[in-house]
């Protein structure tokens, strides 16, 4: 059986590139060795997911955005991150930007809920659920694929969205560097008595990594790093010494905690493929960069991919060339790190830094959150790219003095 291009992989990556693709009047075929209740019906795996603006808008673009109940949407208004026990944070106000937030929060399963809504609703998609690829060949002509049925799928380009651990990565000969962090991630919402007002908050406590992402109502989606012995005691405790336990480590900054989920436990491990592309394949998604949740970018990498993908082979299908044009997927090899490499890079580092607990190391962590601090127009390049308003409009209007450097928000 014949496709224009083949997805291998129903994640919101494989969903929101074959939406696009059918878009483009191509022919998809799309596999996921789930069932498709699995894929239609995600259950909630504890994963929150800060969305940028920029990803919102391809998420728009795809009419997902607007399936979205807009109680399942809470913004994040401002964020700060704090090292050890130190009173001094770093601050991320988006009003110095001339943004009113930072992003979006979702949940992970109702974002690949509504792409697996946009998906079904196109005719050029063939579903294919159950099917476990058990080889992947390409010459110049095409790429094909082997079911372990017995089933064979051919295409002028195939695309892996399986996963950070991609088998179709690895059968193609494509390197990865994986860093085991060593850590793993307890997550799960909780109640607070005293408002988080919106604020995102990252602490690198010596003790382990721990994040608040606010969510509506005051309730918070809350991650925890620790080893994997004492994720194992966290995940162990009742939800009202769990809620207790939490509550200390955060010194009081919700108030009174009390769990509203169940917590889920994930091994942490960050993933970068040596390049995106081979003959008659491209990766995406988690299979082309993996990244620990630190920066909350794994999703917004993965969909801005896509985007980017899909417009070099517009411009491919414009010029009457083939999808698997080595020319349109070297490009996006190159928009592709140019995006994700440096934060990935940046991350890994940091990571390392903060989870290092000698004394050189603890004031190298506090000298880089200082300079960071004063750092005032790189912070708000940043916080522009993540707000979705344009860095030049940014720098105008700190030249012009329109956007008021504000005051740090109040320490804890």
């Amino acid at each position: 059986m014949y496709f224009d291009v083949l997805v291998i992989g129903g994640g919101p990556a494989g969903l929101a590139f074959s939406a696009l693709a059918s878009d483009m009047g191509l022919t998809v075929g799309l596999l996921d060795r789930q069932a498709k209740t699995a894929l239609s019906k995600p259950k909630n795996d504890g994963r929150d997911i800060a969305v940028s603006e920029a990803s919102r808008k391809i998420m728009a673009n795809l009419g997902a955005w607007t399936m979205i109940d807009g109680a399942d949407i809470s913004p994040i208004r401002s964020a700060k991150v704090v090292d050890g026990d130190a009173p001094f944070a770093l601050n991320f106000n988006p009003g110095s930007a001339g943004a009113d937030k930072l992003g979006d929060i979702i949940s992970n399963h109702i974002i690949r809920r509504v792409l697996y809504r946009v998906a079904a609703q196109k005719e050029n998609i063939t579903w294919f659920t159950g099917a476990e690829v058990k080889a992947l060949s390409r010459n110049a002509n095409a790429a094909t694929i082997t079911l372990a049925d017995g089933q064979v799928f051919s295409s002028q380009l195939a695309i892996a969205a399986d996963t950070r651990f991609s088998g179709i990565r690895r059968d193609a000969g494509i390197k990865a560097d994986m860093h085991d962090f060593g850590q793993t991630m307890v997550v799960g919402r909780m109640h607070g008595t005293i408002p988080h007002n919106h604020v995102a908050h990252e602490y690198f406590r010596y003790d382990g990594g721990l994040a608040i992402l606010p969510l509506n109502n005051d309730i918070a989606s809350v991650v925890q790093t620790f080893c994997a012995e004492q994720a194992a005691q966290f995940m162990d405790m009742n939800d009202a010494d769990y809620a207790r336990a939490t509550q200390a480590r955060l010194k009081g900054l919700m108030g009174t905690l009390s769990c509203t989920s169940k917590r889920v436990a994930y091994p942490l491990v960050g993933v970068y493929a040596r390049q995106f592309y081979s003959q008659r394949l491209a990766l995406i998604g988690d299979a082309a960069v993996g990244m620990h949740p630190v920066t909350a970018h794994g999703f917004n990498f993965g969909i801005q991919g896509v985007a980017n993908l899909i417009e070099h082979l517009r411009k491919a299908q414009a010029r009457g060339l083939s999808l698997g044009n080595i020319g349109a997927l070297k490009a996006y090899n190159t928009d592709h790190r140019r995006l994700t490499w440096p934060l990935y890079q940046l991350t890994e580092k940091m990571v390392g830094l903060y989870t290092t607990n000698t004394i050189p190391a603890r004031l190298a962590r506090k000298a880089a959150l200082h300079t960071a601090q004063a750092a005032l127009p790189v912070k708000d390049v940043l916080m522009a790219k993540l707000a979705g308003v344009p860095v030049s409009k940014v720098i105008a209007s700190k030249l012009s003095g329109k956007f008021p450097v504000p005051p740090s928000l109040p320490r804890f």
